[in-house]
């Protein structure tokens, strides 16, 4: 594979039937700061169906020049093909880097490239910076608890992008004239499997979409018996809905319809109580703006109180019941929250 010493920087996003995803518009924010720090010209590359639209936003949003890679089989986030598509792209630009969102189809994108070109994929960086000819990657490890540093010297380099990464402290100047957009059909190859919907659960959609105060929880729930305690704390607000980490949608103790994070819902209500989640930097990327954050947990050195505006080192078995009964007490009273 080609090194340069300046090339360019493939910024991958995706449509979801014919609209831009979340992830691609945050990875099209930070484009210009990206590619700067990787020493390279960005080309964004938008895989899709009837995708025009779309990507002209996405360019005029991003500043830079998107090649949009087309088929029906993209009606809906197809990684086999979109990885197939960019393959061909590195073949022609011998980019420096290719960055994808940090989303779960985005992921499998990313490694189905890396192993294609068998190259470097590294997921989830959260900082980069070059030093002496090699990239130097940061990304958290153990729930956010450590930072690990992975240099790579070859190029090209394949990884997930998380929100932030290449924000500036000042705003990149994006260009006043609109930059070109190219519309590239890709070849009717036999992707092994076709997305055909993506059905959402609206009920959950809207109810964390409202919520005033969000009851979540994580693996230090410890047991699915003990997720039941995340709805008795809700029912004690008027505006409340049960949320919870990835690992815990993942163990089934949640459905996945109301996973908050990277990968799932991203929510900012006035309240976000925490219960045993580690604060791994996914799950940060969903809920930080939260006016205010109640985390809940037996690990005081957990990642998720280094964010919360208040901290509770307790387990959450005797903790949630004794907040419950207060409440109790509270409302005997004539007193509501």
């Amino acid at each position: 594979m080609q090194s340069s010493d300046r090339g360019t920087v493939l910024m991958v996003g995706e449509t979801i039937d014919g609209r831009l995803s979340a992830g691609s518009g945050d990875l099209g924010k930070q484009a210009l700061k990206l590619a700067e720090r990787l020493g390279g010209r960005p080309v964004g590359v938008l895989t899709g169906y009837g995708s025009d639209e779309p990507a002209r936003t996405w360019s005029a949003s991003a500043g830079i020049s998107v090649i949009v890679l087309e088929h029906a089989r993209c009606r809906f986030p197809n990684p086999s093909m979109t990885a197939s598509g960019v393959a061909g792209l590195v073949d022609e630009y011998a980019p420096r880097a290719v960055c994808f969102p940090h989303t779960m189809r985005a992921c499998q994108a990313a490694a189905t490239l890396s192993w294609r070109l068998n190259v470097p994929c590294v997921t989830a960086v959260e900082a980069i910076a070059e030093k002496n000819g090699h990239f130097e990657l940061k990304r958290s490890i153990f729930g956010g608890k450590l930072c690990r540093t992975v240099s790579v010297g070859t190029t090209p380099l394949v990884m997930t992008i998380m929100p932030g990464t290449g924000s500036p402290s000042m705003p990149t100047a994006v260009p006043d004239v609109p930059l070109p957009v190219a519309i590239r059909r890709l070849p009717d190859t036999d992707p092994g499997a076709i997305p055909r919907r993506i059905d959402r659960r609206k009920e959950a959609d809207q109810a964390l979409k409202k919520a005033q105060v969000v009851v979540a929880g994580g693996r230090g729930l410890g047991t699915p018996e003990q997720a039941g305690l995340l709805d008795t704390v809700a029912a004690m607000f008027k505006s409340a809905a049960v949320a919870g980490s990835r690992g815990a949608c993942d163990l089934g103790w949640l459905p996945h319809s109301r996973q908050v994070g990277e990968t799932g819902r991203t929510v900012a209500p006035a309240l976000y109580l925490a219960c045993g989640i580690s604060g791994a930097p996914q799950h940060l990327a969903g809920m930080r703006t939260s006016q205010t954050i109640v985390a809940i947990n037996t690990d005081p050195d957990a990642a998720m109180l280094k964010v919360a505006h208040y901290a509770v080192i307790e387990d959450l078995g005797r903790f949630l019941p004794a907040l419950r009964e207060q409440y109790e007490k509270m409302t005997d009273k004539g007193r509501r929250l």
